[in-house]
């Protein structure tokens, strides 16, 4: 077999000198200095804040400014440079109309740009930075970034370039060019730690961009998975995503965003809660619809509607899969209809048409109709079927890389520290097991159609032993219907204190194989609630949780924007945002604050990185292939 291989591979390589060509490249570079990651976590559909912090590298890219230009220019046309480079055409736009695209001004932006360019890109090989720039104007930003114009004849030539791209009246798009290629060769991996899905009103707009970002990876949060599980099949998790959508007033992220037709359930719900006024459904309103304004007391019908579907699809799943042990979230069979109490507690809403007592998990005909011509919409729709499988292609429960452990929520844990053992599929997991048994189900219910792992897309939403839930109950039922805080309350995994605890994080690192000498766990989905004292980082150093609150519904609750952590060849770094507004202010020059966490000595070089590790395993079988080339 490693003949063959051998002989495969040399009619790739086609003579020796080919050969040493890619071995000096390689072991090259080894010595370039690692790439810059960026982490981002709970993002929860708000993508003008998620795009603008991906465009501005969370604000690096201001920094790279005033490192670059700090003695050379005003603090004030540093801002000028950084807004133009986070959003260039908005920029342009704004100045063509009040007349300032001079030819001067055109000029001196694009020398200014590519020296910009120059310096943040210096760092990587050539033939990577070219790799960015594959466009209509190749040869000229090759020519302009490489063209050594300190010397007097080279200079004529690169400012010739510049000024025939001014008189030619290419300058506008080569900005915009220039301006994309910075804020791409600033982010060299991305990673998203769970939940892009849920909340807030324009997920498949981040989708979208991440369906063009080069580099990227995901790890599966429980509204991510909800969102897989209602493509793959679940109804239950179908109607979850309506009721989540509409409880936040995303109606034209549905409609507009991904073509769920939602005429079936508003007819149905002004049919049916005609006379209710649904006033405990009265959704969420952050953002304004533009297309579908749906006034709220309509979409309070609908989400009634909607829910009331959803709680009878949770129990039948729940009584086909007793193994799940979820009784006490079937909530309709709970619930006592001849006084109107759930587990004791008086109901705050007791209008139920559609439920018949003695059959409580029955669904109408007409019930029926609306779930089946919504999940073929989630079915056979083309954009979310599209982003659907790039969760899957490019997302995993976690991901191990440079000495970074990434999940979204927890690895269960007992309250004495173990690990726990979750039955599932017949079999016992815990740990990384888990994980990886978790990951192969969710990959049956998309890829095999299988029912049981359909199922338990469902369970991994918010069951209490799923790792990327890990609360005792997901009170979205409580929460409505009942007043006692009690029954609403949502006790987090013991996971959650104890990895506060270095030991605990070294056993969890330990048992997923992280061997690196400076290693960590990066996870989300519990908000840090900076306004009480709490902190991202924990465990000494070795855990960061990032979900800060992007998210619009949580920012009172945790008084920050959200974090990003950025991981270079200097330090790990906490970008903290404070202030919402600016990081969503598209003319902005947009500042964080930036704390060196772990700093990096020396510097981390790609020799240190796992991608060095695959570098030097190609080098080997190289070597090996050059030295036995004449043999094979």
């Amino acid at each position: 077999m490693e003949e063959n291989y051998y002989k495969l591979l040399k009619e790739h390589y086609s003579t020796k000198t080919n050969i040493r060509n890619e071995l000096i490249t390689l072991n090259s570079k080894l010595y370039l200095p690692k790439g810059t990651e960026y982490f981002f976590s709970d993002v929860h559909g708000e993508a003008s804040a998620f795009l603008q912090l991906l465009k501005s590298a969370s604000g690096n890219i201001r920094e790279k400014t005033s490192m670059h230009f700090g003695d050379t220019l005003l603090k004030e046309e540093q801002d000028e440079i950084a807004e133009l480079v986070y959003n260039p055409k908005e920029v342009l736009h704004e100045m063509e109309i009040n007349g300032e695209l001079t030819d001067d001004y055109l000029n001196t932006t694009i020398h200014r740009l590519i020296s910009l360019f120059r310096f943040v890109s210096t760092k990587y090989a050539k033939s990577y930075v070219r790799e960015k720039f594959k466009d209509c104007y190749t040869d000229i930003v090759d020519e302009l970034l490489y063209t050594n114009d300190s010397e007097y004849n080279k200079k004529i030539y690169y400012d010739k370039l510049v000024e025939n791209i001014v008189k030619y009246g290419a300058a506008p798009d080569f900005i915009i060019l220039i301006s994309k290629l910075i804020q791409r060769i600033s982010v060299d991996k991305l990673h998203v730690v769970g939940d892009i899905y849920d909340r807030g009103p324009s997920p498949q707009i981040i989708m979208d961009e991440l369906l063009n970002f080069p580099n990227v990876d995901i790890q599966w949060g429980n509204h991510d998975i909800e969102w897989m599980g209602a493509v793959s099949g679940n109804k239950a998790l179908t109607a979850a995503c309506l009721a989540n959508a509409i409880q936040y007033n995303n109606i034209d992220m549905l409609e507009d965003g991904y073509g769920i037709n939602l005429r079936p359930l508003y007819e149905f719900a002004i049919k049916t809660y005609a006379d209710d006024p649904a006033t405990l459904f009265t959704p969420r309103v952050f953002d304004k619809n533009i297309y579908d304004n749906i006034n709220s007391e309509t979409a309070a019908k609908m989400f009634k509607a909607i829910s009331i579907i959803r709680y009878k699809l949770d129990g039948q799943l729940i009584e086909r899969n007793k193994e799940f042990n979820m009784d006490d979230r079937n909530f309709l069979k709970i619930i006592n209809f001849d006084d109107m109490t759930y587990k004791g507690e008086p109901l705050k809403d007791t209008n139920f048409p559609t439920v018949d007592p003695k059959n409580p998990l029955k669904l109408t005909a007409d019930e029926k109709t609306v779930i089946n011509a919504l999940q073929l919409d989630f079915n056979r729709g083309v954009k979310i079927n599209k982003h659907i499988n790039f969760l899957y292609e490019n997302g995993a429960m976690y991901k191990v890389e440079n000495g970074s452990l990434l999940f979204h929520g927890c690895i269960p844990l007992n309250e004495n520290g173990s690990f726990t053992e979750v039955e599932i599929d017949g079999g016992k997991f815990s740990g990384k097991s888990l994980m990886d048994k978790f990951d192969a189900i969710a990959r049956d219910a998309y890829y095999k159609h299988d029912p049981y792992a359909i199922d338990v897309m469902w369970y991994l939403f918010n069951s209490k032993n799923s790792p990327i839930f890990g609360k005792s109950q997901f009170s979205y039922f409580e929460n409505i219907f009942i007043e006692d805080k009690k029954l609403k309350e949502e006790k987090y995994n013991s996971y959650f204190k104890l990895s506060n605890n270095e030991e605990t994080v070294d056993m969890i690192l330990d048992e997923f194989n992280v061997t690196s000498k400076r290693r960590r766990i990066v996870n989300g989905h519990v908000p840090v609630k900076t306004k009480k004292g709490d902190t991202p980082v924990k465990a000494k150093g070795k855990l960061y949780v990032i979900d800060g609150g992007i998210s619009k519904p949580y920012q009172d609750k945790t008084g920050i924007a959200g974090y990003t952590l950025v991981f270079n060849s200097h330090a790990v770094s906490l970008a903290e945002h404070t202030n919402y507004e600016s990081i969503t202010d598209e003319v902005s020059s947009y500042r964080p604050n930036i704390r060196e966490i772990e700093v990096l000595h020396p510097r981390m070089l790609m020799k240190d990185t796992d991608e060095g590790a695959r570098i030097r395993e190609r080098i080997k079988v190289l070597e090996k292939l050059l030295k036995d080339y004449d043999n094979i």
